[in-house]
């Protein structure tokens, strides 16, 4: 019955609250691991208690699949950001840290990344037609051939990035894979082995 539903909730919260103690009386668990802990053996006593539910941070799908055309992140902490299959069509992310970011299958048509620091990123698949990676960082960058369809990429350093061979021997061929990144003080060329 209800009565003894609710002493069996009491006397369970009591003997967890105690065995959740350390001798000196601090709690030895936070109170997500108490709760869930509560619910799990409310549970092995048949008693139906709702599980609770705690954000991620960080997780989730953040900006994938959403339309952010257009919209100015230049210079925000953006670092493992999901961007998967955003539109981004002129969007601006000038100096914003995207490490680690995922814009796998993304529309980043002029997408303007002056500056940006993307190491770790992968922009696989992404639609890069027209985007500006001037001075980008993009050490251990995952890039795919679309790469070849940005507009700038002057002092961009692609230190480890995993670029195919045929894709990295179209942008040395350009007359924009020049200078030095201002920012890691690494020449475009070198990082993407051109020849002398």
């Amino acid at each position: 019955n209800g009565s003894s539903t609710m002493t069996s909730i009491t006397l369970l919260t009591t003997v967890l609250a105690l065995a959740a103690r350390t001798p000196d009386g601090s709690s030895a668990f936070g109170r997500k691991a108490f709760v869930l802990q509560g619910a799990t053996a409310a549970a092995a006593l048949g008693l139906s208690l709702p599980l609770p539910t705690f954000a991620v941070s960080g997780g989730g799908k953040d900006y994938s699949t959403l339309t952010i055309s257009g919209q100015d992140f230049s210079g925000q902490k953006l670092s493992k950001k999901e961007f998967r299959q955003t539109v981004a069509k002129g969007t601006s992310f000038r100096g914003a840290d995207l490490r680690g970011c995922s814009f796998a299958r993304a529309d980043l048509e002029r997408a303007d990344f002056t500056g940006a620091i993307m190491s770790g990123s992968s922009l696989e698949g992404a639609n890069l037609e027209g985007a500006i990676l001037k001075d980008a960082q993009l050490d251990a960058a995952y890039l795919t051939d679309s790469v070849e369809q940005v507009a700038d990429l002057s002092g961009a350093d692609f230190t480890d990035a995993l670029v195919p061979p045929k894709t990295a021997a179209t942008l040395c061929a350009r007359s924009d894979a020049t200078g030095k990144n201002q920012y890691t003080n690494i020449l475009t060329r070198d990082s993407l082995f051109c020849p002398a």
